[in-house]
């Protein structure tokens, strides 16, 4: 048997590949050894397309957010990585914790009136799980089967490896124009 060429260079199959794929499985995003101290971010953007942000909470919890004000929809983290108690939009100067809740509207009686409570309108998360050596995986689907299920024992002969504490001491990110399946 033989793997349809067309796997590698249709258009349409990698149309539908960030959906139907990429959208519904674990990901690896980054290493809690980036996120040190609780208020650390770090951006990341998920091979769906979807931007993202992986912040430590103040008690210590990896927690991921689409990385979008729920207001008008503006990227709120522009910055790779670094430190901050509070995420605000540029836009119109929404405030989020690092819990993802919504802290501040600006003009929030003038604009809104009764009608809107931040408590509605807090950052979107995405389901997150730290292990494995320490990655921090994301998966934008809600309904998908734990981290552990879907790794089974696929990492056992790792273990060893998994278990000595690793760390991120440098970052660099490059782009390359190119099929991700043939590069």
């Amino acid at each position: 048997n033989f793997v349809d060429a067309r796997l590698y260079t249709d258009a349409q199959i990698f149309r539908e590949e960030p959906e139907k794929i990429f959208e519904r499985t674990w990901i690896i995003a980054c290493h809690e050894s980036e996120l040190p101290a609780p208020f650390d971010y770090r951006t990341f953007r998920h091979p769906s397309g979807k931007e993202l942000v992986v912040v430590r909470g103040d008690d210590g919890e990896v927690r991921t957010f689409f990385n979008v004000c729920p207001h008008r929809g503006n990227t709120l983290v522009r910055e790779p990585a670094g430190s901050a108690r509070v995420l605000t939009c540029i836009f119109h100067a929404w405030t989020f914790d690092c819990r993802g809740s919504c802290t501040g509207i600006s003009r929030h009686k003038e604009g809104f009136q009764d009608r809107l409570d931040k408590r509605d309108v807090g950052l979107r998360r995405v389901r997150t799980a730290v292990g494995y050596g320490g990655f921090v995986w994301v998966n934008l689907d809600d309904d998908a089967v734990s981290l552990a299920d879907f790794i089974g024992d696929a990492l056992s002969t790792l273990e060893p490896l998994l278990q000595e504490p690793l760390e991120v001491f440098d970052f660099q990110k490059f782009v390359l124009r190119a099929n991700c399946k043939l590069w």
